[in-house]
């Protein structure tokens, strides 16, 4: 069980030890959104990531502030991402659920987040 998303997963399966890492400081670059998609794109289509990521450009650009949403929402898909590499999901491939879960979990635990407390998405993002 999560410490901090309080969700069930597996550690020797998660692609990688739970690292101590904080969202709070981050910057948006270009790099980090191709990587953000990227890694979404293996999910297929979804309302609310295509919002984000067009959140995310848009900060890039200078046209929007950043929020907490979205410092974690772009670090969380960064690791996540990492994650998958490192249980050898190939790009593109979705994996199974339990890799998901397990990857998904991890990242959350990394930067010790409860995403019921601490939503990764934007509110505007699941409204439109």
């Amino acid at each position: 069980m999560g410490e901090y998303s309080g969700r069930e997963f597996f550690k020797d399966k998660c692609g990688g030890k739970i690292l101590d890492l904080d969202y709070k400081n981050t910057t948006i670059t270009k790099e980090g959104i191709e990587t953000v998609k990227e890694h979404t794109s293996r999910f297929g289509e979804d309302h609310a990531n295509q919002k984000m990521i067009e959140r995310l450009e848009a900060i890039e650009r200078g046209e929007l502030e950043i929020t907490e949403y979205d410092k974690r929402y772009y670090t969380h898909e960064i690791r996540e991402s990492q994650r998958y590499d490192n249980m050898g999901v190939e790009k593109g491939e979705k994996g199974s659920f339990e890799q998901w879960n397990d990857a998904h979990t991890a990242t959350l635990e990394d930067y010790k987040i409860n995403e019921i407390e601490q939503p990764l998405y934007h509110p505007e993002a699941l409204n439109e």
